[in-house]
């Protein structure tokens, strides 16, 4: 049985161009843990090559701050339910390169806009095999921001540091926490990166930060 490939990577936001604000975004919603995030995605096409232009917002509404790493997303696709998980912020910290940490307050709002880049490698089978059919967003965040004081909105997009990368494994690990959003359903094209063609939608507008409270 032929194990499935997945690749993401986005491109940042202050790089993403606008796009037409005529084009009607899918909307998908978690509520978890005190924290909710509200996702745009401007596509409803996954192909073994596609960009998927993503705008979110994140709502603090627990007592305490809370902290998202500033990456590029990362994905996974799970045969099983034929569903696409792009993750937002990490589960574990890296081992030499520790990432920027975005603070949201307490009933803070802050604004996201990204382009994560699928590229699902599989054998398909037969006709009647099991194709890639929903995508879902997946946010992981801390709420100790004196462990990870250091990294807290840093110049740096990330800083080399090994043993500080050591010292807080364990405890990003047991911090993480995390928000799902519903499964958005999706139509699979897979055919047609074969043929050449790169399935992109228009990237979504850039919305600059407002960190407002609502």
């Amino acid at each position: 049985m032929a194990i499935p490939l997945l690749l993401v990577v986005a491109a940042c936001a202050s790089s993403t161009p606008p796009i037409n604000e005529s084009r009607e975004p899918r909307r998908a919603l978690g509520t978890e843990n005190g924290v909710r995030i509200d996702v745009e995605i401007y596509s409803e096409l996954l192909s073994t090559n596609v960009s998927i232009p993503i705008k979110y917002d994140i709502t603090n509404h627990r007592a305490e701050t809370i902290l998202v790493a500033d990456l590029i997303p990362q994905g996974n696709y799970d045969p099983e339910t034929q569903t696409v998980t792009v993750n937002l912020g990490t589960e574990i910290p890296g081992e030499n390169f520790l990432p920027r940490l975005i603070a949201i307050r307490p009933e803070e709002r802050k604004s996201f806009t990204t382009a994560a880049h699928v590229v699902i490698a599989a054998n398909p089978g037969t006709p009647w095999s099991p194709r890639p059919n929903g995508v879902r967003i997946r946010l992981n965040f801390l709420d100790d921001t004196k462990t990870f004081s250091k990294l807290v909105e840093i110049p740096e997009k990330a800083v080399y540091d090994p043993k500080l990368a050591a010292d807080l494994f364990q405890k990003w690990v047991e911090n993480n926490e995390t928000v799902v959003t519903n499964i958005l359903p999706m139509r699979w094209q897979g055919g047609m990166a074969s043929l050449g063609g790169d399935q992109t939608a228009p990237p979504p507008p850039v919305r600059r930060g407002r960190g407002s409270r609502p």
